[in-house]
């Protein structure tokens, strides 16, 4: 099997990705990865902070992320499904409240194309489930 990243991420652009898929193997799970990865000697370890007060703030910045990308609003007269709280900016990159998105024609326009690319990304990694036909083929025609 050949392996390469999926669009250069900056944590691991210097790592072979051949290298790292094979020492990785067919089943790997979060724990056996970094089991792999402790070892020096392999390219999996370069993927890694090993420095451990660095790797507690990176990992504290992760749950900042995450608290920002999972506080939602709750259901309002358009939908009951509760509807994300904040979205990245296109002109900053920063997170912004999704009402003052809405409200600024060119963020909007960049949430729709951000949200149409995704499906893509959606209808790319499923085209071959049978069952997912019709829905991808909306997804294309959009």
């Amino acid at each position: 099997m050949e392996y390469a990243w999926k669009q250069s991420p900056s944590l691991f652009h210097k790592m072979d990705p051949q290298k790292v898929g094979e020492e990785i193997g067919e089943a790997p799970t979060p724990e056996s990865v970094l089991e792999k990865a402790k070892d020096p000697k392999t390219a999996l370890h370069g993927c890694f902070e090993w420095d451990d007060t660095k790797a507690a703030y990176k990992y504290r910045l992760i749950q900042a992320r995450q608290i920002i990308q999972f506080l939602v609003i709750k259901g309002t007269e358009k939908t009951d499904t509760p509807q994300r709280a904040f979205e990245i900016t296109r002109e900053t990159s920063v997170y912004a409240p999704v009402q003052l998105i809405f409200r600024n024609e060119d963020e909007y326009s960049a949430l729709l194309a951000k949200a149409k690319a995704q499906l893509k990304q959606f209808a790319d990694r499923y085209r071959r489930l049978s069952e997912l036909e019709a829905v991808i083929e909306e997804i294309d025609n959009l």
